[in-house]
């Protein structure tokens, strides 16, 4: 071979061994790739299984009474949103009985009607405008409501440790809280529409045909649920232009009111303030003082009768709903409150059950209870709100924050539920 024989065979050589070493890092490379994304792979499927045997552990494999314990002790905001969780915690906690199970150990606020700062409507795009909602079109309620003052905001109170707590319930309305019933708000406001009930929690609401029209002075709306037709019932007691008492009856399911016999003439002459709702009665006060009955309705029966009290009622003395029993606080000097109980309308027979002694009792008026077994009473000079503990026997002011006083009215008991009028208590809607 010539010297040009031999450097082309060499060339040849260097060509071959390149080559080979491309081809192999090549192949290497894709070996490689094809490793890191098979594991990635499979880390993937790893978690993801890791995942499902995670929420299937959480949710379904967990007893349903261990749900359903953990549940009822939420507070309201967080039992709505433990309701998106997943498909069978909304089922059971819109079931009618867990409803009711978390509305017996909810703990009574207070709710009452606040002005928006600066007098100004409240523009919030969260708040809830009943009126508004109802009359969705602007010429349809701007010309009823032009004349009236600004929106008034629902706020509810929480009463905790001797303190209380605001919060806005995002509501807004024009009309005025006449009665509210296991989470349920009836308001009213004839000049615009008919009564309305409605949750705030949830914001669900009826609106219910217009009754009598009467002066708000001669007139007095009652809120309660009959347990042996399984309806809300609104009672509307009025006196009309003669003087003359008239009562009519509207269930919130129905598109009607339903005239009953009233009171007869002279057996009361105080209107004005809604009634108390116990022992499945409602009780009005018959007089501002020197009282010695009261007027009861029965909720189911709805007939009139008077029941005596146990002594002459005072300015400030008043009837208060206590666990499902009838409670009259009376004034027995300026230092001693007596607190009376009627448990069933048949006996009619009052048993005194303590006399409170602390300090100066003087203008305390009670009308709500705390479901720790605690009695709150207002002085009505200056609206200071207190609290009485029958265990400790102990009175204590409440520590009012800003905020807290209402606009219009005054302070209605309440509990934050997720109850609706629809719904039957006790009524199983759904397999818990």
């Amino acid at each position: 071979l010539n010297i040009h024989g031999v450097r082309l065979i060499h060339w040849q050589r260097v060509k071959m061994r390149k080559t080979a070493k491309v081809d192999y890092n090549s192949t290497t490379a894709a070996n490689l790739l094809r490793a890191v994304q098979a594991r990635e792979f499979i880390r993937e499927e790893m978690e993801e299984k890791e995942k499902k045997n995670l929420k299937r552990y959480c949710i379904l494999d967990l007893p349903k009474d261990c749900i359903y314990k953990t549940l009822i002790k939420l507070p309201i905001e967080s039992l709505r949103r433990s309701s998106l969780v997943c498909k069978p915690w909304y089922k059971m906690i819109n079931n009618s009985i867990f409803i009711q199970d978390h509305l017996r150990r909810s703990e009574m606020g207070l709710i009452f009607l606040s002005k928006s700062p600066g007098g100004e409507t409240n523009s919030d795009e969260n708040v809830f405008h009943v009126e508004k909602h109802y009359l969705p079109s602007k010429t349809s309620w701007e010309s009823r409501i032009e004349q009236y003052e600004v929106e008034l905001n629902l706020q509810f109170m929480e009463i905790k440790h001797g303190k209380s707590m605001v919060k806005s319930l995002k509501l807004s309305s024009y009309g005025e809280i006449r009665a509210a019933c296991n989470g349920l708000v009836l308001l009213e406001n004839s000049r615009i529409c008919g009564p309305i009930v409605i949750n705030p929690v949830t914001r669900e609401y009826t609106v219910l045909c217009r009754g009598t029209i009467a002066l708000p002075q001669d007139e007095s709306y009652g809120f309660a649920y009959s347990y042996g037709t399984g309806v809300y019932k609104v009672v509307h007691l009025f006196r009309d232009h003669l003087r003359y008492f008239g009562c009519e009856i509207i269930e919130v399911s129905s598109h009607t009111w339903r005239a009953v016999d009233g009171p007869s003439f002279g057996l009361t002459s105080q209107l004005g303030k809604a009634p108390v709702v116990a022992i499945e009665a409602f009780h009005w006060m018959p007089h501002i003082e020197n009282s010695e009955y009261i007027v009861s309705m029965g909720i189911d029966d709805e007939k009139f009768r008077k029941i005596q009290l146990p002594k002459t009622s005072g300015r400030y003395d008043g009837l208060v709903d206590m666990g499902g029993c009838l409670w009259f606080v009376s004034h027995a000097d300026y230092n001693q409150l007596d607190v009376w109980i009627l448990k069933d309308l048949d006996g009619s027979k009052w048993i005194l059950k303590q006399s409170i002694i602390a300090g100066l009792t003087l203008c305390m008026v009670p009308f709500g209870y705390t479901s720790r077994n605690k009695l709150v009473l207002k002085r009505d000079i200056n609206q200071t709100l207190f609290t009485y503990d029958f265990e400790q026997r102990e009175m204590k002011e409440i520590e009012m924050n800003e905020g807290c006083s209402p606009y219009l009215g005054s302070y209605v008991p309440h509990f934050n539920s997720l109850v609706s009028w629809k719904n039957r208590i006790g009524q199983r809607l759904e397999d818990v």
